[in-house]
């Protein structure tokens, strides 16, 4: 029987983008700390072709029922298409405790708390996924718009059913009092990610041979999509090279002489040497709620990091960011910055710490 159960809502494996670098780096840290896991994760085509990168973690995967089946339910989309009778069958094997990677992992939720009345059942909250599907919504349009719309009804609706877990855990001081209203027994475990006890063991490889400004992201997503649109129009006269790596980058436009490079889906450890010989990062986008990982994963390289003001107000990351409204405020500014302190934000980001207070809270060290 394993110690812990984990139900995650795409492959960990790369950790490529947002909320599964939180999966992924989570377990990561529990296996260095001895944790057996029993990895449950629906694999549907979102993630590159790569080996399990762990020994001792057993992986399952399945198949997520996408289409207008899952569409027709009262039911969250992102809910009901990872309700499956293969994972409801593998996680009544045992009664070792299981933690769900979000609301879209929670349909069996209820039904395992009236099978199990006593088993630990805890629900990492990696956003108010309600309010960052009704963001998404009023930055799309058409048909999207329509069904991003749906969505965040549905979600808000299901939510109630969060009130079944052991415990909730969300990585945003600024959103623990909204599940605290969710459930009595909330604690905050602080986003998992490449942090720099994790760099300072990954030699450092020269990518490029001139110096460079890095700007990463997921491109695909509207509101980053259009900020960068807005930055790269306004970008001019940087003694350095801009490079933007990420997905989406194939639809962004661009001008004519000015200074930058693109990298279209980056491999996860290009973009880590790319994180660690950069002179600075730029950021942009919203804060669609949460913690933005990729403002941690610049921080963790402990160079520069400039943050568009809609992205970095709100985060709580804002004592170690610089923060700007347009690129030519930065220009002058960029190789004369000072670099922030960073002795706190190291102690506060620990995946060694997060991993002990979530084994503590889960009652399995």
């Amino acid at each position: 029987m394993p110690d812990l159960h984990v139900v995650s809502f795409d492959r960990p494996w790369p950790p490529s983008y947002g909320g599964i670098v939180d999966v992924f780096w989570k377990i990561a840290a529990l296996e260095k700390r001895g944790v057996q896991i029993r990895l449950h994760y629906f694999d549907y085509g979102k993630q590159s072709e790569a080996a399990n990168p762990w020994d001792r973690v057993e992986a399952i995967r399945y198949k997520r029922e996408i289409g207008w089946k899952s569409q027709l339910s009262f039911s969250p989309y992102i809910v009901q298409s990872r309700k499956t009778k293969a994972l409801w069958e593998a996680l009544n094997k045992d009664n070792a405790p299981i933690l769900f990677e979000g609301q879209h992992c929670t349909a069996w939720l209820k039904e395992l708390r009236k099978a199990w009345p006593k088993r630990g059942l805890f629900v990492r909250c990696h956003n108010i996924e309600y309010a960052y599907y009704h963001r998404i919504a009023k930055a799309s349009s058409g048909w999207k718009a329509i069904y991003f719309k749906l969505e965040a009804q549905r979600l808000k609706k299901q939510e109630k059913e969060l009130g079944f877990a052991s415990a909730l855990f969300p990585l945003s001081e600024k959103e623990l009092p909204y599940f605290q209203q969710r459930s009595e027994n909330v604690q905050l475990v602080m986003p998992f990610f490449r942090d720099s006890e994790q760099l300072q063991e990954i030699p450092k490889n020269a990518t490029e041979n001139k110096p460079y400004v890095l700007m990463q992201g997921n491109f695909t997503q509207p509101n980053q999509a259009r900020k960068l649109q807005d930055f790269l129009a306004d970008f001019s006269g940087f003694e350095y090279e801009l490079i933007a790596a990420g997905q989406g980058l194939e639809h962004i436009a661009q001008t004519e002489g000015k200074s930058i490079k693109c990298i279209f889906n980056p491999s996860e450890g290009l973009l880590t040497e790319l994180n660690i010989g950069a002179e600075a990062h730029v950021l942009c986008g919203e804060y669609m709620g949460g913690v933005p990982l990729r403002i941690l994963n610049a921080l963790a390289s402990g160079k520069p990091v400039w943050v568009n003001r809609e992205l970095a107000v709100g985060t709580g990351l804002e004592p170690w960011i610089h923060v700007y409204s347009k690129a030519s405020e930065i220009k002058d500014r960029l190789k004369t910055g000072s670099k922030m302190d960073l002795a706190n934000f190291k102690a506060r980001y620990s995946n060694r710490e997060s991993a002990r207070i979530l084994i503590q809270a889960m009652g399995i060290d």
